[in-house]
């Protein structure tokens, strides 16, 4: 299919020019093939809803928020670190041969005005360490108001080696 434009002015020799509109013609029909497909998408993509905003149901139980963990003490053996969370905690190195009870005993004191209704504790300690150590962290905090405690810790689990440790021996033996 194409279109002829003859003739010229003023005494010219007119053009002969052939436009094939066959390419004019799919392009047109590949056109208007997609603007119908954009319009039904436009259709799927809008959905009508309708939202009611009434009174919560007094029947529906919402339920609380979990607790925060529990503050956990953990006796090391080149100091004491104590916090909630991992990101959170802090490291108090020794002072000397002494943990630093102070400084742990205001922290503890913090902690606990920060979350009052907290009760739960946790006290942890690396192998070897002293036991008098995880007994002056439970007097702390208890001291502060955490009947819940969980203690942690005991014996060496591994000898240096790294073999696992040996029973004690019987008594009187």
């Amino acid at each position: 299919m194409g279109v002829s434009v003859e003739g010229g002015k003023g005494g010219k020799k007119g053009m002969m020019v052939d436009l094939n509109l066959v390419p004019f013609i799919d392009f047109m029909s590949c056109l208007i093939a997609f603007l119908m497909i954009a319009a039904v998408w436009t259709q799927i993509a809008s959905i009508d809803v309708e939202q009611s905003i009434s009174p919560p149901n007094p029947d529906v139980e919402i339920p609380d928020p979990p607790p925060p963990p529990p503050l956990t003490i953990h006796i090391e053996k080149d100091g004491v670190w104590i916090g909630r969370k991992v990101e959170e905690g802090k490291k108090l190195d020794k002072i000397g041969e002494e943990q630093d009870w102070k400084q742990l005993k205001d922290l503890i004191k913090a902690d606990h005005d920060a979350y009052p209704t907290e009760t739960m504790a946790v006290i942890n300690t690396d192998d070897g360490q002293p036991y008098e150590e995880m007994i002056k962290a439970l007097d702390l905090t208890r001291e502060f108001g955490y009947p819940q405690t969980a203690l942690a810790g005991g014996a060496p689990s591994t000898t240096p080696d790294g073999m696992p440790a040996a029973a004690p021996a019987p008594a009187g033996g």
